[in-house]
């Protein structure tokens, strides 16, 4: 069965697409390989061990060793996927981050591809994923505007060495996640106690925060105004945002819930999608004197460079209260009583079917891939008898994917669905002990085994593909 998609043309003409993702820092390994440079996460976890000593992502899962991913690709054709979403490494392919091209890392990752589409999986290709290199982070990552050149000419680089084998782009992974997560690595690294709400940049990080956001944002039009001009058959460049809706636990919360959702959605969105950034959050930033760089432009900018498809990566809604006793803009994140919860929020599918509503009828019923939705739980993936029977992730799994048949069956464009992960991995500073994949990688032996949910998924995508 084909997507009757009006926005797009490679889902027009093209199943819907049952994956799974990864990220290349997470699961590739080999960090000094075939002439990789270093990316500023190999210094933080090598030098700084941030996530802890010893754990760091110099052999991950292994996955850049053609030997083992081919493995692994069994494994996802035993499935039945028909889709892998991953990413190639920036300091792999331009190991200074500008200047001389890595021709080992391309051909590595031009293999990999013809690899997973002679297994009839579709490569959906992110084109970063946190991995800036560190030649460019000590020159001011994100916070400089220079960046965006930068990121233009890596994305010219990827699109003349890819263009003949891959289709699907998202160009930027989790502008919000990435800017919280290394002001998380900061404190740890200065050796202070960190705030570890990656959703909500603290009120003395906010100006910084919004300036990378413009920066990044800034980056992607870059990007896909460059896709554009390749003219890629039925070729698709999106973004993946990690949406989050928010709650008030009460009425008089109601406008805290707005203020957090406009930083982690609405920044996003309407820069997209309406030319312009929210101005209760550029008021907010007036007041207190923010110098943001935003020039004159720079969202129509963003809405200008075309993108075809919007990627969210969902995996919990957050729930706000007014705390005037807070200092974090007098509000508090409350762990709700009585809701099933997973290491990074509570299990609740029916914000899923909210949001891709809130996507469809405010911002024009874009085409939508999950790019990202899954969940690890305390005690869930524990190997017993050569099994792991991870049944909270089986019940989170059905949830959510039934939420996404509800909102295609009323007319909202998703035409992809990406479980995250394929395979346990190294979960950033949370190392190796959070686990959110369907396949177990025993980290010492490499050793794979296919999680139960695994089964559900694979048994599920197969009737419906």
């Amino acid at each position: 069965m084909t997507n009757d998609n009006p926005n797009g043309s490679y889902f027009s003409t093209h199943p819907f697409l049952w994956g799974a993702a990864s990220a290349a820092y997470q699961v590739e390994g080999a960090y000094q390989a075939d002439g990789k440079g270093p990316s500023y996460w190999d210094v933080w976890m090598n030098k700084y061990e941030i996530a802890g000593p010893g754990v760091t992502g110099n052999v991950a899962i292994n996955f850049y060793d053609r030997k083992q991913y081919l493995k692994d690709i069994m494994l996802m054709k035993q499935l039945g996927i028909n889709s892998y979403r991953f990413s190639i490494s920036w300091p792999r392919i331009i190991p200074d981050g500008v200047g001389a091209v890595n021709m080992k890392a391309i051909e590595h990752y031009r293999t990999f591809i013809k690899d997973l589409k002679a297994a009839g999986i579709e490569p959906v290709m992110t084109l970063y994923h946190w991995d800036m290199p560190q030649a460019l982070f000590e020159k001011g990552g994100w916070d400089v505007r220079e960046s965006v050149d930068w990121f233009g000419n890596y994305a010219k680089v990827v699109f003349d060495n890819f263009k003949d084998l891959v289709k699907i782009y998202v160009l930027c992974n989790e502008m919000l996640i990435e800017t919280g997560i290394s002001f998380i690595a900061e404190d740890i690294i200065k050796k202070e106690k960190p705030n570890f709400n990656v959703v909500v940049p603290a009120p003395d990080r906010l100006e910084r925060a919004l300036t990378q956001f413009n920066h990044k944002l800034l980056a992607v039009a870059a990007a896909g105004k460059l896709f554009h001009s390749y003219h890629i058959p039925q070729g698709e460049a999106g973004v993946a945002l990690p949406l989050v809706p928010t709650i008030a636990v009460n009425t008089e919360s109601s406008a805290a819930a707005q203020f957090v959702d406009g930083i982690a959605n609405r920044w996003f969105l309407d820069a997209i999608y309406k030319g312009a950034y929210p101005a209760d959050i550029l008021e907010y930033a007036k007041e207190h004197h923010f110098d943001l760089k935003i020039q004159e432009g720079d969202a129509k900018e963003i809405q200008g460079a075309g993108l075809t498809y919007l990627g969210i990566n969902y995996y919990a809604p957050m729930f706000v209260q007014q705390d005037e006793k807070s200092d974090y803009y007098g509000m508090s994140f409350p762990h709700m009583p009585n809701m099933e919860y997973a290491f990074n929020g509570p299990n609740r599918p029916d914000q899923l079917e909210r949001l891709l509503l809130r996507i469809k009828d405010e911002y024009g019923n874009p085409s939508v891939i999950i790019t990202e939705n899954g969940a690890g739980f305390k005690g869930d993936d524990e190997l017993k008898n050569g099994q792991v029977n991870d049944t909270h992730r089986i019940n989170y799994l059905k949830g959510h994917i039934a939420a996404v048949q509800a909102v295609r069956k009323i007319g909202g464009h998703v035409y992809g669905y990406h479980v995250w992960s394929s395979h346990d991995n190294l979960e950033w500073i949370s190392g190796y002990g959070s686990r959110f994949g369907m396949i177990y990688v025993d980290f010492k032996t490499q050793q794979r085994i296919l999680k139960n949910s695994a089964k559900y998924y694979g048994a599920y995508v197969r009737a419906h593909r």
